[in-house]
């Protein structure tokens, strides 16, 4: 399959099932909010994110509740540059393996271009496009929300991002014309000009950062284009392979989701940023419903923690979600066929952690 069919079949899915982006998004997150005096925890569960992301960064999650997350916090803390002081703590290295692939390009114009071409890797929902206008080069920033609100913090963490990019690729020799936001101005610009270095222009049709054409065509140093070329041709290869995609975005929201206990299927749908019945829809060609999905999640990890050891029955049933060690007991019978302590006979083992009485609720249902 050639490239820009894959890229065209990566668009139409995120369009599809909604703009995702993966907990890398939020590195950072933590620290800055409780430098702030924010509680994260609280914030993230407010804004519909399990606290548990910050921990597993390749775990999807919707676009808009990042959002929502990053509007929150900076009215909460009085921060109105919290996106760029975000933005401020990222290195080159958080895009992971784009950012291997930036490194190898030959010139800026060259990384800005497969930037744009694999954001989907990092973050389906932030759109890059490029626009050679002579002398200077626009390059246009849309954070692709499905409900209308605030982008205000995103869209200038996206330009932050991006700028310290191109100035880590340039080993800081790049300097843009100016910056331009569609928001108003911030009471202060403190943090605007120290992260952002450039001339900026609020209330503007657009957002978008504002290059000189010639600057873009700086060599990057100790670039290996054919080194480059191989890795965009694994990403391709990745992109083309993620066919059941749907049911593996749905597999790594489960499994975040479960320990919370608010695993449901509307939650993941939410987080995919699409609805119950579209997701289903999309599952059914696999021989799926999301429903199976979460307990075939649910059946993995009770195998994991049971197989383990060290762990009590209740510990087991709190860790997938159970609200009581009845509750995890009804659901082991049904899903396995047997109890728990079966389970564990049939495979020579005892029973994990600390002992349970053998007239607990767990085994006597």
């Amino acid at each position: 399959m050639r490239r820009l069919d894959v890229l065209e079949l990566r668009d139409e899915k995120s369009q599809a099932a909604g703009h995702l982006t993966r907990g890398a998004t939020l590195t950072g997150y933590d620290a800055l909010a409780r430098s702030v005096g924010l509680d994260p925890v609280h914030m993230m569960k407010a804004a519909g994110l399990p606290p548990a992301v910050l921990c597993n960064k390749d775990t999807l999650i919707s676009v808009d509740s990042v959002a929502t997350l990053f509007e929150a916090s900076a009215r909460a803390s009085g921060q109105e540059a919290f996106g760029l002081l975000l933005a401020e703590t990222r290195r080159i290295s958080n895009l992971g393996v784009l950012a291997a692939v930036l490194r190898e390009e030959p010139t800026l114009r060259a990384a800005l271009q497969s930037l744009r071409r694999y954001m989907c890797v990092q973050n389906a929902g932030l759109g890059l496009k490029l626009e050679d206008m002579g002398q200077f080069t626009m390059a246009f920033l849309e954070l692709k929300l499905q409900k209308p609100g605030d982008s205000r913090q995103g869209i200038e963490m996206a330009a932050g991002v991006t700028l310290r990019t191109l100035r880590a690729l340039a080993h800081e020799d790049f300097h843009p014309v100016s910056i331009c936001f569609r928001h108003g101005k911030p009471r202060s610009l403190e943090v605007h000009k120290r992260v952002l270095g450039a001339t900026i222009d609020f209330s503007q049709p657009f957002d978008a950062i504002v290059c000189r054409s010639r600057d873009l065509d700086l060599a990057i140093p100790l670039a290996d284009p054919e080194l480059g070329h191989a890795l965009k041709q694994w990403l391709d290869q990745q992109l083309t392979a993620s066919s059941d995609e749907p049911l593996d975005q749905v597999r790594q929201v489960a499994r975040v989701l479960i320990p919370s206990g608010s695993c449901s299927v509307e939650r993941v749908a939410e987080q995919l940023g699409t609805h119950r019945r579209t997701l289903n829809r999309k599952l059914a060609v696999a021989g799926q419903s999301v429903s199976t999905v979460i307990d075939g999640v649910r059946a993995e990890m009770a195998e994991t923690y049971l197989a383990g050891g060290g762990r009590t029955f209740y510990e087991v049933g709190y860790l997938l979600g159970f609200a009581s060690g009845a509750d995890f007991s009804r659901w082991f019978r049904g899903h396995f066929g047997m109890t728990a302590s079966q389970w564990l006979a049939r495979r020579g083992m005892g029973r994990p952690g600390r002992p349970i009485r053998e007239h607990s609720e767990l085994d006597a249902m």
